[in-house]
């Protein structure tokens, strides 16, 4: 519901967005959060990549030992710290960089993550990112996509690796939710979960 102090009431909690970024329906929040699997005890460390708004960390924050998120668009991280202390949320950390762009410092900067959300843009996650999530081995990640072609490209590299790399897979699919999020046109998002093998 929206507001002319421009906030929107999703899933359990409150959202703050400028105009510069897009809001997710609240049935796909629900279908990510039943697919990263929270114990609900909050022991997990939650990565979220392409964060854009916080919208879906936040969302798992509550249930989580520490939320993580990290997106391109400087608006976004500050609409997402916006967002947590609107929603009380003390336990997320949000931070502006490129993903496509990553170096061998990435990921010293929090714990090991138990799970990780990845909702790239259309290309898809960049092969920079594929290595060091094939390297760090999170148990779980949920891999949200808007790019049937792309989700597939990603899919095959998180499970079978890339031989030309030297980069070998370790992720088995569990499943696939495509979600009807444009009714009447040819968009589409897939939740996918992928377990470590």
């Amino acid at each position: 519901m929206f507001s002319t102090s421009n906030f929107i009431n999703t899933f359990p909690m409150s959202a703050y967005e400028s105009s510069m970024v897009f809001l997710q329906a609240d049935v796909l929040y629900k279908l990510i959060g039943d697919s990263a699997g929270l114990k609900g005890d909050g022991s997990e460390i939650v990565l979220d990549l392409f964060c854009g708004t916080g919208t879906i960390g936040l969302t798992l924050a509550r249930s989580a030992k520490h939320v993580y998120g990290y997106e391109v668009v400087p608006e976004a991280i500050a609409d997402a710290q916006k967002n947590a202390q609107l929603n009380g949320i003390s336990n997320a950390t949000f931070v502006q960089g490129d993903l496509n762009k990553i170096n061998e410092t990435f990921g010293k900067e929090f714990p090991k993550p138990d799970i990780i959300i990845s909702d790239p843009n259309r290309p898809g996650m960049h092969m920079k990112l594929i290595k060091w999530l094939l390297e760090v081995k999170a148990p779980r990640i949920v891999y949200v996509s808007c790019n049937p072609a792309t989700c597939a490209r990603d899919l095959d590299y998180l499970c079978h690796g890339v031989e030309e790399k030297g980069l070998r897979g370790c992720y088995e699919l569990k499943r696939v939710i495509p979600v009807d999020m444009f009714p009447h046109t040819p968009h589409i998002e897939c939740v996918c979960l992928l377990e470590l093998c």
